[in-house]
């Protein structure tokens, strides 16, 4: 892992992102891990595919509401894990004048499919 992506994981956890590892089904290959900052309503989330692959979306929560495979979001970006947990981090909070807030159909290949979500560790950080 290169020394900006292992900052941008750790400011991640500071700002208080509860992570998810997912395994695959077989439980061969690297994992998937999610990142959750729930804002009361409203949820930031980032997916690293791979070392290569990476999406990033703002999404609205409630019941029966899957943030890591939303309907719709108010943001959304897809690039690099760098690049995209760079945009995610820089987004302005929900409520701010700047922050997104127009809701659009969920770009394909954002969400994170149900099948093969296989949990297999969370994580939340202490407030520091």
């Amino acid at each position: 892992m290169n020394d900006e992506l292992h900052i941008l994981l750790d400011r991640l956890g500071r700002c208080g992102y509860v992570v998810h590892q997912f395994e695959h089904d077989d439980r061969h290959g690297p994992a998937t891990v999610a990142a959750v900052l729930n804002w009361g309503g409203t949820a930031d989330v980032v997916v690293l595919f791979d070392q290569d692959r990476a999406a990033a979306w703002r999404c609205p929560t409630g019941p029966g509401v899957d943030v890591f495979a939303p309907v719709q979001v108010y943001w959304s970006y897809a690039a690099c894990p760098v690049w995209t947990l760079r945009a995610l981090l820089t987004l302005a909070p929900p409520g701010h004048p700047d922050a997104p807030n127009g809701l659009t159909a969920t770009p394909p290949g954002m969400g994170l499919s149900t099948e093969g979500r296989v949990p297999a560790r969370i994580r939340a950080r202490g407030h520091q």
